[in-house]
């Protein structure tokens, strides 16, 4: 952090501190997710520079560059962008960190 930017912890209440904790995810959540999709366009231009895609190059793999698992079901989607989706698995979404940080409950994301 740099100097003088830091925050008095002792002077925040525990709502505060939990407030604050979760515009700190949300931040770093959006944060990771804009470098990730800044590198994927960076490969897909790469690869479109020889006429290829990622995809062809690499093959579809989920996480560390190994073969996708089976498909697992949708479990909860965006109330008003049904694109968005999230199995349940693995670290929430942006979308569900912030609907519940807005009052929203898993299963009012929950699919039907």
């Amino acid at each position: 952090m740099a100097k003088g930017n830091s925050v008095d912890l002792s002077k925040l209440s525990i709502e505060d501190m939990e407030a604050l904790a979760k515009e700190i995810e949300i931040e770093i959540t959006t944060r990771r997710q804009a470098e990730k999709d800044r590198v994927l366009q960076q490969m897909r231009e790469l690869a479109a520079s020889i006429g290829a895609t990622p995809e062809s190059l690499f093959g579809k793999a989920g996480k560390a560059g190994k073969p996708a698992a089976k498909e697992v079901a949708v479990k909860y989607r965006h109330p008003d962008d049904p694109s968005q989706t999230w199995t349940g698995r693995g670290k929430r979404p942006l979308w569900v960190v912030q609907a519940l940080a807005g009052g929203k409950t898993l299963d009012d994301l929950a699919v039907e």
